[in-house]
């Protein structure tokens, strides 16, 4: 086999296969390929995907968008070379945020800042999505979940940017607290404030639910199956006779 050859079959080898029951992604040495499989929307998720790779076009950091593939449910796109956040801190201190520099943690901040300047907002920035590249600088990956901005005033797009900017502040008080100023520390501070007292009642309704649910299954349970006893078999009769 030639070089050229050797070549094309390893670009076409997947490195890693990712699946999940919403989608799956195939990760090559120069690409990823993510297609969207199962669930109502699937198509709609890889065009907000697409959408926002495309925004984000020219930022470092960010995916390059090359296709929409396969009817518009595949979104195939760059692949950034990096470790995950949790990634790179197990591989040299066991711990997450041993290992995460300050610098990582300003690129990000950059990153974030440039991807809302872009009309792009998440709506979470969990350790699987953030890379630590070679340089040290952050990446973002997995815009499915997120919000496009229409107008720069509409009151979904200020509640998403306002979200992504509360995660953002999240995972830097819980990796390096020590980085967030004054003002940001008092911030994070009403803003968990304020979600925990938000998250109680949804708390008890789902309690309630559960329980009803239990109360529910218990009232309605089919009864058990009758048990049928076998025949008895008749005495011998006195006389002799049968």
């Amino acid at each position: 086999m030639s070089r050229a050859t050797t070549s094309q079959a390893s670009a076409a080898t997947p490195i890693l296969v990712v699946e999940s029951p919403k989608n799956r992604v195939l990760v090559y040495e120069d690409r990823v390929e993510k297609t969207f499989v199962t669930g109502r929307g699937c198509a709609r998720k890889a065009r907000r995907e697409a959408a926002a790779l495309r925004a984000l076009a020219g930022i470092a950091g960010v995916p390059v968008l090359r296709e929409l593939a396969q009817g518009g449910s595949c979104v195939i796109m760059s692949r950034l070379h990096g470790t995950t956040l949790a990634e790179h801190g197990v591989a040299q201190h066991g711990v997450a945020q041993h290992a995460v520099a300050a610098s990582t943690l300003a690129s990000l901040r950059i990153l974030v800042e440039q991807m809302l300047e872009r009309g792009v907002a998440r709506h979470s920035l969990p350790h699987r999505d953030i890379l630590v590249l070679p340089d040290g600088s952050a990446g973002l990956v997995d815009f499915e979940r997120s919000t496009l901005r229409l107008f720069p005033c509409e009151p979904s797009w200020l509640l998403a940017r306002s979200i992504t900017r509360f995660h953002l502040l999240r995972l830097i008080g819980e990796l390096a607290p020590e980085l967030l100023t004054p003002r940001e520390q008092r911030k994070l501070g009403r803003q968990l404030a304020l979600r925990a007292a938000l998250q109680r009642p949804m708390k008890l309704r789902r309690k309630l639910a559960r329980s009803l649910r239990a109360a529910r299954a218990r009232i309605f349970s089919p009864l058990p199956p009758s048990t049928t006893l076998p025949p008895s078999t008749p005495l011998p009769r006195s006389d002799g006779r049968e």
